[in-house]
């Protein structure tokens, strides 16, 4: 079982210009740990989904297309006065977005249920809305376990904007529980602006926040990565690009589930792993992330991804 926790988010995705008098958007499901999810149940890998809904309409439909994609939904929680997460994506003739959040949760902390936790093989979780002080005891206590039980640990930085002192001291809690660490090379320069521009020596300063495996996502460029005293670099796959949102949640849905054909079952099984088979698994990360970008959306389209399957699976 592949746990994941984070946002539930309704995003709206426009294409609108500053002339226009009225702006149109189109709503989807999203939240970057929930597209992973649901790219990973896609796929057939058992995946069970922790977080919080508005006890709204949205939150209503948001649980029902999650459980469409059959996703385990008896750990999110629908909130009763509290609206469901938004998040306008305004997407640019290039295919880049440019995000603005409404969260609206307020006080209310984050209770997840130690249960959640059942079964689990690899447990997920990143994005801002990990370092919410409403979230943060809630998603340590399911770190935890994951700790307790010799659970796998990922992690996405997923950053928007320069992080904060305190964002680095949460971090700094975070780090001794993470196993595998994947940034883009965008996340990189807003944690290390003082640091050349040139992706190797970002990956080394990735390195140094003390990951057994440090992964550096190029966009079109490819992807590189650490495994002991090894740095390893793939092409990036060229593709007609729609957009780019979702591309970097379909790397690591890619990424989880390469690592888990691996039968690595514990941090210490991933520390003797001899990582041959690392270069491989960031191909197919990079080959995920790049049929993502070739429609709308987070969601990878059914012919190109079973194909991906066949080939990768």
């Amino acid at each position: 079982m592949i746990v994941l926790t984070g946002e539930i988010l309704i995003e709206l995705i426009g294409r609108n210009l500053n002339s226009r008098s009225a702006l149109a958007y189109t709503g989807i499901l999203g939240g970057s740990a929930l597209n992973t999810a649901s790219i990973l149940a896609r796929v057939g890998a058992p995946t069970r989904f922790v977080s919080e809904v508005g006890q709204d309409f949205l939150g209503d439909w948001a649980i029902a297309r999650i459980t469409e994609r059959k996703i385990e939904t008896r750990f999110i929680r629908q909130l009763p006065g509290v609206p469901t997460l938004l998040s306008l994506a305004e997407v640019d003739a290039e295919g880049e977005a440019q995000f603005s959040f409404y969260r609206a949760f307020g006080d209310t902390q984050f209770s997840p249920d130690s249960a959640a936790m059942a079964r689990a093989k690899w447990f997920h979780f990143g994005s801002l809305s990990a370092f919410d002080p409403r979230n943060r005891s809630g998603i340590e206590s399911l770190l935890e376990i994951a700790r307790e039980y010799d659970v796998l640990v990922s992690f996405d930085p997923n950053l928007h904007a320069r992080p904060s002192e305190t964002y680095w001291e949460q971090l700094q809690r975070y780090l001794p529980y993470v196993s595998v660490f994947k940034a883009s090379q965008d996340d990189a320069r807003l944690l290390f602006p003082n640091s050349a521009n040139d992706p190797q020596v970002l990956l080394e300063h990735l390195v140094e926040l003390g990951a057994p495996v440090t992964v550096l996502t190029l966009g079109a460029a490819g992807a590189m990565a650490a495994f002991r005293t090894r740095m390893m670099r793939v092409p990036g796959v060229k593709v007609p690009v729609v957009d780019t949102i979702g591309a970097g949640d379909a790397f690591t849905a890619g990424l989880i589930y390469g690592m888990m054909k691996q039968e690595i079952g514990s941090r210490m099984e991933l520390l003797s792993w001899d990582g041959t088979q690392l270069p491989v698994i960031l191909a197919s990360s990079c080959h995920l992330a790049a049929i993502t970008c070739t429609v709308e959306g987070a969601s990878p389209p059914e012919q190109p991804l079973h194909a991906w399957w066949e080939r990768f699976g």
